[in-house]
């Protein structure tokens, strides 16, 4: 495994470590006071930034040092402390804030515009850090530029140095840095935040079971958070990545041009999360899969119960890691499941889909949706009968799947490319293809109703619909067909039993050992009687 994390010659996870950038900016996304109230508010600072980091569950302290006061200019050394797994990690920044409402360093660039403060952030070199500074080739790893301006809003840049290593122990990096910069209104609760990140490349150390090598080119992500209006806040993330590869010895993997658009918005106080993916172009082993598409959704979701779950799970991943015996307290257990009441106390809904896949030959798309009951007051009554419980905690479910008729074939069509090595040689033998198998299946299951054929499509739709719940359901719809519960599962075991059964007759059984071995013997035995006369009919012509 590489050794990314032991840089600093400490393990610092990605998630710690991404607090970095959301405590800097927590101290200059609110509103400072120039010259002597620069101390007060970087006190206050501290002190709400610490508390929200408790709330939040995050293992992480804020300290800050005075080292200089003057006219124009404070400085100050600020300290993030970091608790993980029982070891203490921590990361000092120095920071340089110049008053307003002119500073010096804007009034230099012809800058006339009064502001509030002017903030340049730079990661210290020391023992801690050296290593990240050899890295960089004495480069700051992380700088930051932040300007507050009299409205309360700030505006950052900043810049991720980049990094290279090549060697036994750590294996290879090589990271072109990233830039990134976005704005943070306290006040009004807006953030917005865009970066870019041209090249990593990593490969782990070689190991016995040889190594890999993970690119990723292009990545630019950027996201937006509105909660002006307290009812009704919106947060959406996007993400571009425009090559992603994963090659070991034996395999390699290619996404081209991936995208992802994520968001959650709320009605009220209903919680509604969204995303969808697109990865426009696959390959593995250069065989093109062509382009997937999916949507993941819910809705439905106790805003506040939601926030306080995640809050609850984060905290409860935490402590896990710094328990030895990984058992979680009987507190925390049921504090956990109070959250998980509240959140799904909306009777919520969860879709997963549509998801389609393309290829020249067509597509094919499928789409579950799932209407929920909440099933943590049935625990007590139902908890030892999953399926029951399962039955008590859908309100319905509608399954849809779609596909040209000429997907199958361009299915199989890639999956023998992926197997080339067990493809026979032309001629060798009569066996039907994958194709032409998996069509002659697809004909057996239209054949017994458990799959609709209609024009060049082939497809699946399954509709249950419950009140309360699917125990209670008093008509299931299949492929245009109306079946009471009793009769649907009647229909649909019958005609899946026979379908089976015909399925397995395509690959007749091969003929018992018993009758098998007297035929593989016989020639055993001939075969000396009839190789003699072979020998000698030579020598006596």
């Amino acid at each position: 495994m590489l050794h990314i994390t032991n840089i600093m010659g400490k393990k610092i996870t990605k998630t710690l470590a991404a607090v970095v950038l959301l405590v800097i900016l927590g101290y200059f996304g609110g509103t400072w006071y120039s010259g002597t109230k620069v101390d007060e508010q970087v006190i206050r600072r501290t002190q709400d930034i610490n508390a929200q980091l408790r709330s939040s569950g995050l293992p992480v302290q804020v300290t800050s040092e005075k080292k200089d006061a003057g006219l124009f200019s404070s400085t100050y050394t600020l300290t993030l402390r970091i608790d993980n797994a029982g070891q203490s990690h921590s990361l000092d920044f120095n920071v340089q804030v110049e008053h307003g409402p002119l500073p010096l360093s804007r009034l230099q660039q012809g800058k006339l515009e009064p502001v509030r403060a002017l903030s340049h952030v730079t990661l210290i070199n020391n023992e801690k850090t050296s290593r990240l500074f050899e890295l960089s080739q004495g480069q700051p790893p992380l700088e930051l530029l932040l300007t507050t301006h009299l409205d309360g809003q700030t505006r950052y840049r900043g810049r991720v140095a980049s990094l290279a290593f090549n060697n036994t122990r750590d294996g290879q990096l090589h990271f072109d840095g990233m830039a990134f910069e976005g704005t943070v209104d306290a006040t009004n609760q807006v953030a917005r935040f865009s970066g870019n990140m041209p090249l990593i490349q990593v490969t782990p150390p070689t190991t016995e079971n040889a190594t890999s090598t993970l690119i990723f080119r292009d990545l630019a992500m950027s996201s937006h958070y509105d909660g002006r209006d307290t009812e009704n806040p919106l947060w959406r993330q996007q993400s571009t990545l425009a090559a992603f590869s994963l090659a070991s010895d034996n395999a390699k993997l290619e996404i081209d041009q991936y995208q992802t658009d994520s968001k959650a918005d709320t009605q009220d106080s209903l919680l509604a999360l969204q995303q969808n993916t697109v990865l426009n172009q696959v390959r593995i082993n250069g065989t093109d899969l062509g382009k997937l598409q999916y949507t993941v959704a819910a809705s439905g979701l106790d805003r506040a119960g939601a926030m306080q779950f995640i809050t609850q799970a984060w905290q409860q991943l935490l402590n896990a890691g710094q328990r030895s015996d990984q058992t979680v307290p009987q507190q925390q257990q049921m504090a956990l499941l109070a959250s998980l009441d509240q959140m799904l106390s909306g009777k919520p809904e969860l879709t997963v889909g549509p998801i389609t896949w393309t290829l020249p030959e067509g597509s094919a798309t499928a789409s579950i949706n799932m209407a929920l009951n909440n099933p943590v007051p049935l625990l007590s009554q139902l908890g030892n009968d999953p399926y029951a419980l399962l039955l008590n905690a859908l309100r319905s479910v509608r399954v849809q799947l779609q596909a040209d008729q000429a997907i199958p074939q361009g299915a199989a069509d890639r999956i023998s490319q992926l197997g080339a090595g067990a493809l026979p040689s032309p001629g060798s033998t009569t066996e039907p293809t994958a194709a032409e198998k998996l069509d002659t299946i697809i004909d057996i299951l239209v054949r017994n109703q458990l799959l609709y054929r209609k024009q060049d499509l082939i497809g699946l739709n399954v509709n249950i619909e419950g009140n309360p719940s699917l125990a209670s359901a008093g008509a299931v719809e299949m492929n245009g067909e109306q079946y009471d519960p009793v009769g649907f599962v009647s229909a649909l075991q019958t005609r899946a039993a026979a379908a089976e059964l015909q399925i397995r007759q395509l690959t007749p059984p091969p003929p018992p050992a018993s009758q098998q071995a007297p035929e593989q013997e016989a020639p055993e035995q001939e075969a000396p009687e009839q190789q003699v006369p072979e020998q000698e009919d030579p020598r006596q012509d």
